[in-house]
């Protein structure tokens, strides 16, 4: 027993070493990949901050010029790439996103500030697109074949083919345009997040019901399920132990669902003005913020990290045999 004990413990040590190398070897080639692709995009940061040659009259000026050469300066673009890259790595290290372009405010402040807003709202769609998903998912298994299933499908596969900016924009029309319920503002107050949130949860809730009716189907195909019936236990528990078993695949879909939520769903957050760091990303792009772009790519990317840690522990307590074999072999739980 104390041989198992350790060698369990050996176990989950060597996962975490690993999980921890993996995740900093995918932090470093991300900043390399996120770092030249923003420098290769068309656009120079510093004449879109100072102004273009159509707006402004004094461009092209002495004084113009020698206020382009100490801004490049001062932001560090007149030095080559690497060396731009190895600064921006020491202030990474540092803990340090550096400092808008646009704003002249920290970095890592702005985005804190945004935080919360694409947080309650990714956590609040999530939570419509599960007890949606499993619910019809569910749903459409038990009934496979018969009018309910026909009917879950063919709603999914017209949710599905919508694009998502096009179910935002006929929802803002209905609710807000036309009888009024929605308030068109930029605020992050409660009384706003209900439209934004069932418009995310309409974009992914086929998905991942048809996930669960797929999964469903599969495990009702199995021979515990004919034990089961066999011992003369009620739908309702056949139902419970074909979802326990199905929750692997569902679990994965879920996170990253969740995951994309969390970079800031872009599209829906400018739809409706929510103030949160998709809507700040996108603004930045347009503007060739470049401090901000990185670091809101290397905050996406670090939350995508830890969300996979989180649902790898999860995969360990669904079944255990995931953490015994790492994963290479997924047993069904016995009834």
């Amino acid at each position: 027993m104390i041989l198992q004990q350790q060698g369990g413990g050996n176990l989950y040590k060597n996962k975490l070493i690993s999980w921890t190398g993996s995740v900093l070897i995918t932090l470093f080639l991300s900043t390399i990949l996120i770092f030249v692709l923003i420098r290769l995009a068309p656009g120079d940061p510093v004449t879109l901050f100072l102004g273009q040659p159509s707006d402004m009259p004094l461009v092209n000026t002495p004084a113009y010029e020698a206020r382009v050469i100490e801004l490049r300066q001062e932001l560090g673009l007149n030095q080559n790439i690497f060396v731009q890259y190895v600064n921006w790595m020491k202030r990474l290290l540092r803990l340090d996103l550096g400092t808008s372009i646009y704003t002249g405010r920290p970095v890592a402040v702005e985005i804190g500030e945004r935080l919360p807003a694409t947080l309650m709202l990714s956590v609040t769609a999530l939570l419509l697109q599960i007890v949606l998903g499993i619910v019809f998912g569910i749903i459409s298994a038990v009934r496979a074949g018969k009018l309910a299933d026909s009917v879950i499908r063919f709603v999914c596969v017209f949710f599905a083919s919508l694009p998502g900016f096009v179910i935002g924009l006929a929802l803002l029309s209905v609710f807000a345009v036309n009888f009024h319920f929605y308030e068109i503002s930029s605020s992050s107050e409660l009384h706003r997040l209900w439209l934004p949130a069932v418009t995310l949860g309409l974009i992914g809730a086929p998905q991942l019901t048809r996930m669960v009716r797929a999964s469903m189907l599969s495990e009702f195909g199995q021979t515990y399920i004919t034990a089961t019936l066999s011992r003369g236990l009620s739908r309702r528990h056949v139902v419970l132990y074909a979802l326990r078993n199905a929750l692997i695949p569902i679990t994965t879909m879920i996170s990253l669902t969740f995951a994309t939520l969390m970079g800031g769903s872009v599209v829906i957050e400018s739809i409706f003005a929510w103030p949160g760091i998709g809507d700040y990303a996108m603004t930045s792009v347009m503007r060739k913020d470049y401090p901000v772009i990185q670091g809101y790519a290397v905050i996406t990317v670090s939350i995508v990290a830890v969300i996979n840690l989180i649902v790898d522990l999860i995969y360990t307590l669904l079944d255990p045999q995931i953490g015994s074999k790492g994963g290479a072999e997924i047993g069904k739980t016995p009834v």
